[in-house]
């Protein structure tokens, strides 16, 4: 069983892992995503597709820089 004073304690390093913790909706460091109250943020990222092509791209390049 939980003493007010347990229940104290737990509070405070909770708020004190809060620092550490980014919200997934506005992507801000100290709160969790159920308590936000920002926008959401978009966060532009390259599909995976266009991540393997510029990896192929780069290999052939090297390569056709070997070859010469």
């Amino acid at each position: 069983m939980a003493t007010p004073m347990h229940r104290l304690i737990a509070r405070r390093q909770a708020e004190a892992n809060k620092q550490h913790v980014r919200c997934q909706k506005c992507l801000e460091f100290g709160h969790w995503t159920y308590e936000c109250t920002g926008k959401r943020k978009y966060l532009h990222r390259p599909s995976r597709t266009a991540q393997l092509a510029k990896v192929l791209k780069e290999k052939e390049k090297r390569l056709l820089l070997q070859q010469r």
